[in-house]
């Protein structure tokens, strides 16, 4: 008589551990964790031509960035990953900064000083 609710238990058991399972990795690979977030503010007390994030597998490219804007610029990652950030200032400079490793799903933020880029995570 023991042995159906020990049997039945393991079952129960095992299928609750397989749907823990399921969700933890689904909530780890989804795609709100898929890729990174680089948040550039414009202190440079001028205007920005161009904002470029070259990664991995590509760049991404935000124009017309106005003095104090804040923009967040994305880009997908399938694990570890690095990024180099260049600006073109209105007076035609580059700034030059970004992360040497990121991992997926993580924020950074990127100050864009009068002569230098400030890298922090938030």
């Amino acid at each position: 008589m023991r042995i159906p609710w020990l049997l039945g238990g393991m079952v129960v058991g095992s299928v609750l551990t397989l749907i823990a399972g399921a969700v933890l990795w689904l909530r780890d690979t989804g795609p709100t964790r898929a890729g990174i977030e680089v948040r550039v503010e414009n202190r440079t007390g001028q205007a920005v031509r161009e904002v470029r994030i070259e990664h991995d597998h590509g760049q991404v490219i935000y124009r017309a960035m106005g003095k104090g804007d804040v923009v967040a610029l994305t880009y997908p990652v399938r694990g570890e990953s690095s990024y180099r950030l260049i600006a073109v200032l209105e007076d035609g400079r580059e700034l030059r900064g970004g992360a040497g490793y990121i991992e997926r799903g993580a924020r950074t933020w990127e100050v864009l000083e009068p002569e230098r880029v400030v890298s922090s995570e938030p």
